[in-house]
């Protein structure tokens, strides 16, 4: 005999989100994003920082309102943003344009985005002027003091995946002798709180070059897939599959990372 009806049993719920990083308004890789979203149809779409340009210019970029055009369209639920080291003064035009169109605008700055059982942490980046993003938050420090408010507004649901530009220092995914050789602190923060899988970009070439796109720091599975502005765009897609509707840890999760093709498998979860 069932001890509950039918319609209250609770049935696993599966979460699929896309992460890019550094479209840097390359018409290509924009072009790209969306024909990798129309395929794969996910939840939500990351946009993990570096998605305008700020600095030199070169030919084929699209304009700030073609960006917001393009991704304000894009076949998902909810798109959400986290900081990059490009985005700078040219946010507050991005901004001014999306909040034109038809999206709310998730601009994320050590903040927890929910979509369904799925939290998402989308991380600062300590690189470049970020007055801008904030438009009058207060700017973060102290990993750990963050977090851990998270943790208690949350509990364990912080630690299913984080989104930062930067990637933690020391791993293969980025160059240790150069500006985009990654953020200590996230490493620290990572050795505290445990989380699942982080998510970054900030550093294109390495994890081509080396042919490796994630790595351990203990049990959390740190990924970069890089970006090539002369090439298909490289991106990840995040299944993730939950024993409730409501905020809490996967079950099961594998992280894809295109145009690859290769998953990986998280595990230790719970």
């Amino acid at each position: 005999m069932l001890s509950h009806p039918i319609n209250e049993i609770e049935r696993p719920t599966e979460v699929t989100l896309l992460t890019a990083t550094d479209l840097h308004q390359n018409q290509s890789l924009y072009s790209d994003l969306d024909k990798a979203v129309a395929r794969h149809r996910p939840d939500l779409v990351a946009l993990v920082g570096d998605f305008l340009h700020a600095g030199e210019d070169f030919g084929g970029r699209i304009s700030i309102p073609e960006c917001a055009n393009i991704l304000s369209s894009l076949p998902c639920k909810d798109v959400i943003f986290v900081r990059g080291n490009h985005e700078d003064e040219n946010w507050t035009d991005f901004a001014k344009f999306w909040k034109q169109l038809n999206r709310p605008l998730y601009a994320l700055n050590g903040e927890v985005f929910s979509c369904g059982p799925l939290c998402v942490v989308g991380f600062p980046c300590y690189m470049g002027n970020e007055t801008y993003f904030l438009e009058g938050r207060k700017p973060l420090y102290g990993a750990s003091k963050w977090l851990k408010r998270l943790t208690k507004l949350h509990g364990d649901t912080m630690r299913t995946l984080w989104l930062l530009h930067e990637t933690p220092r020391g791993t293969p995914l980025s160059n240790p002798d150069s500006v985009v050789a990654g953020n200590g602190f996230w490493n620290q923060a990572i050795e505290r709180f445990h989380p699942l899988l982080t998510i970054s970009g900030h550093d294109h070439v390495t994890p081509i070059q080396k042919n490796q796109w994630n790595h351990k720091i203990g049990h959390t599975t740190c990924v970069n897939v890089g970006q090539t502005h002369f090439g298909d765009l490289r991106y990840c897609l995040v299944h993730a599959t939950f024993a409730s509707e409501q905020p809490c840890l996967p079950v099961a999760m594998t992280v894809t990372a295109y145009p690859m093709g290769q998953t990986v498998q998280l595990g230790n979860i719970g």
